[in-house]
């Protein structure tokens, strides 16, 4: 069974974020909901652990199957992560043939080759950096992995279903707690207390699919549907524009846990529309959307530098926006920006069919293959075929 209205969600989400990391002149950072839309990554964690529970929590009963939960994940996020990163390197390459061009000098700070390795090993969320490296928004693919081995290793120890509820609570409090009492910058924390932060909305996902299946039987009537629909979407409207770098952001996975819930019965008017072809694409690509946005506004931002050079007059501006300084990319007014906007978000769903396309699904194929070959080697047994 899948859920494709959040599936739907996620894609919607996915460009939110995308729109969030794009420094430009334009109309849409003035809006507090833009601003605040990297409290998305929390509803990411959420979904994932909602859907890793629904798909695999009867499913992990001994180490060969958690071993191949591992490796299918492993598959789902390393080889578009790792597409990405030879993408930047390039681009680093390209900035040291043609010179700085009035930035920092290439595979320099953010671009450190050293950090390269955390990154391919997938470690750069657990404090081994002092500084965001790369592709940036991939911290939370980082974190996410380690959430799924804590998950397997839960799965494996706990048996009873009340005390694999009462665990899931723990962990998820537990991630509330060490962000609460460590973040200084609130939910809003990645490379330093990105993993406990993933714990706390991967585990309140969890939850929340177990709320799920007591109720699973229960079908909410069209009128109801839709009330519960338009309130859920409402209040993240609300939430989302309010929570920008305060404290309230810490609510963020219990929100957006009840968010999921509302849509995981997909019984109102919106779910239908979250249901139709363009948001079922975009819900498929939403991890390219994710992981591949950043690397355009590389382009963008490595573009700019350059004509500023040829040109020479500035190309960005520094300005204050929602009480931070920020230096933005200003070639045009504010309505040429907001058109550079909707370009970039066009490029980045261009971009994200081609990777889904041509690296996602190669690359989840070529790694769940690793799976399939020992299988044709030696029949399975029973239990392992269950499993």
């Amino acid at each position: 069974m899948r859920f494709p209205v959040l599936d739907g969600w996620r894609g919607l989400c996915a460009l939110c974020v995308a729109l969030y990391h794009l420094h430009t002149l334009d109309h849409f950072h003035l809006f507090d909901f833009v601003r605040g839309s990297y409290l998305f990554v929390d509803f990411f964690f959420v979904l994932s652990g909602f859907v890793i529970t629904h798909a695999y929590s009867a499913r992990i009963g001994g180490a060969a199957s958690a071993g191949s939960f591992l490796v299918r994940r492993f598959g789902r996020v390393w080889p578009l992560h790792a597409a990405v990163l030879l993408a930047f390197v390039a681009l680093e390459c390209m900035k040291a043939l043609s010179g700085s061009a009035g930035g920092n000098a290439a595979f320099t700070g953010a671009y450190a080759p050293s950090a390269l390795v955390s990154n391919l090993a997938l470690v750069h969320a657990l404090g081994v950096e002092d500084q965001w490296s790369w592709n940036i928004p991939s911290w939370s693919i980082s974190a996410e992995f380690f959430v799924y081995i804590t998950f397997a290793i839960l799965l494996l120890t706990v048996r009873r279903s009340r005390m694999l509820t009462a665990a899931m609570a723990a962990l998820a409090a537990l991630g509330a707690g060490v962000v609460m009492g460590f973040s200084a910058n609130h939910i809003d924390t990645s490379i330093d207390y990105g993993y406990f932060r993933c714990l706390y909305g991967f585990f309140t996902g969890c939850l929340v699919y177990r709320l799920y299946q007591t109720a699973a039987g229960r079908r909410l009537s069209r009128p109801a549907g839709g009330l519960a629909e338009a309130g859920a979407l409402l209040a993240v409207v609300i939430f989302v524009s309010a929570a920008e770098g305060n404290a309230l952001s810490l609510a963020a996975p219990l929100l957006f846990g009840l968010v999921v819930l509302v849509f995981a019965f997909e019984a109102g008017p919106v779910s239908r529309l979250l249901g139709t072809s363009p948001f079922q694409r975009l819900g498929a690509w939403s991890y390219s959307i994710y992981m591949v946005h950043a690397l355009l506004i590389a382009v963008l931002q490595k573009g700019t530098m350059v004509a500023q050079g040829a040109l020479g007059r500035p190309l960005f501006v520094e300005r204050r926006i929602g009480g931070e300084t920020d230096r933005l990319i200003a070639f045009g007014d504010a309505w040429t920006m907001d058109l550079v906007g909707v370009g970039y978000l066009l490029a980045v769903i261009a971009l994200s069919a081609l990777t889904y396309r041509f690296v996602e699904l190669p690359g989840q194929g070529m790694v769940n293959g690793l799976l399939v070959r020992p299988r044709k080697a030696a029949p399975p047994s029973p239990v392992a075929e269950a499993a």
